[in-house]
């Protein structure tokens, strides 16, 4: 253990603590909890869970110039909301915490600091990951965060919607006060580095399935705005947590130049349906007219019947969405060279209107995946 930064932590962590029960104090004065319980509170959940040493630097700053305890609180916070807008891959997304600073609600701030220190290596070991580090953050739609309206380009493309959390899986299934995750631990009981892994793992695992079940919500979304960023700049899976600050930001930047790629991404959560535009979603690309793919009924019926076949994982819904533009010939958001198996011509006129007919008759097909359906419906 580097026992600088042990020292560090827990000047730090103490220093918040004494603040904080200064601030209660006044609230039980005042009759009312005063604003900034709710954001010391809450650094003091980040920095503990943090093994990263990402507030090193903050803090070493802060014991010398002797700030005071409100200002490192809010120094800390400010620090926090930089490090979170930093991984959110459209301005109005929120940055999710995949494991909650939450978590456990209190207890990582009492807890005896080698019980705490020890017991989050293990987690770590174990690929538990907790604070505001990339790894554990992931960039998400209101949509799927909260099952509520977004705001933004989110709110255009959605309006004021609410989400069935019986039929729709979301992050916060329970809510982001979620008294499962979130409930206090008496820290007392918790006496070795085992006793601090066997309270949280539980609490984590419940998070990951929900984040698993988000993620596949997410899937059709991610994939459109993904292939975007791609073919705008070169950089794989933007929503990935290998993805680097700069490269976050560059995605963020050419996504703001495509708002009808970002729309379009949006769309895959109202009614279930994916609207592929006529017009090219990238700059560049070539527009079509009257129609968007080059296709024959073998191939859509294909990639229909893809899509139709369980699908548990996001990969495999990546995959089955895949199958469907690609057999419309939108598979990276683009007009293909060429046409796939058996093209049909697509000159103008009575040929333009069969296709047409055909993209109508076979697209529309219900898709089925976990109970829920999707309209793939070209335009």
């Amino acid at each position: 253990m580097d026992k600088e930064w042990f020292e560090l932590k827990d000047w730090a962590m103490q220093t918040l603590r004494d603040y904080k029960a200064e601030l209660i104090q006044e609230g039980q004065a005042r009759g009312k909890p005063p604003s900034a319980l709710k954001k010391v509170d809450r650094f003091l959940n980040a920095l503990g869970a943090d093994t990263a040493k990402t507030y090193a630097d903050m803090l070493d700053d802060a014991r010398r110039q002797g700030l005071t305890s409100a200002q490192l609180a809010k120094k800390g916070r400010n620090m926090e909301e930089t490090i979170m807008n930093a991984f959110r891959v459209l301005p109005d997304d929120p940055a999710h915490h995949m494991y909650s600073l939450r978590t456990a609600g209190d207890l990582i701030q009492n807890v005896p600091s080698t019980i705490r220190e020890e017991g989050l290596k293990m987690l770590k070991d174990m690929g538990y990951e907790l604070g505001n580090v990339r790894r554990n953050l992931i960039s998400l739609a209101e949509y799927v965060h909260q099952g509520r309206a977004g705001k933004g380009a989110e709110l255009a493309a959605l309006g004021d919607v609410v989400v069935d959390k019986t039929k729709t899986k979301i992050a916060h299934p329970r809510g982001t006060g979620d008294p499962l995750i979130s409930r206090t631990v008496n820290w007392r009981n918790v006496k070795t580095p085992q006793d601090f892994v066997n309270v949280y793992l539980p609490l984590l695992q419940q998070q990951s399935q929900d984040v698993a079940g988000a993620l596949e919500t997410s899937a059709p979304r991610e994939k459109i705005l993904s292939k975007a960023v791609e073919q705008g700049t070169g950089i794989p899976n933007i929503f990935s947590t290998e993805r680097t600050v700069q490269e976050v930001k560059r995605g963020k930047q050419f996504l703001q130049t495509v708002p009808e790629v970002v729309r379009q991404s949006y769309l895959t959560f109202k009614g279930g349906n994916i609207l592929f535009g006529a017009a090219s979603l990238v700059p560049g690309a070539a527009a079509l007219k009257g129609v968007s793919a080059l296709l024959d009924a073998q191939s859509v019926q294909a990639a229909v019947t893809q899509a139709k076949k369980p699908m548990t994982t996001r990969e495999s819904l990546a995959t089955a969405l895949e199958g469907v533009s690609g057999a419309a010939g939108i598979a990276s958001l683009a007009p293909p060279a060429a046409p796939v198996a058996a093209p049909v011509s697509l000159a103008t006129g009575v040929a333009a209107a069969a296709v047409r007919a055909k993209v109508d008759k076979e697209i529309p097909k219900v898709v089925k995946k976990a109970g829920q359906v999707w309209n793939y419906k070209i335009f």
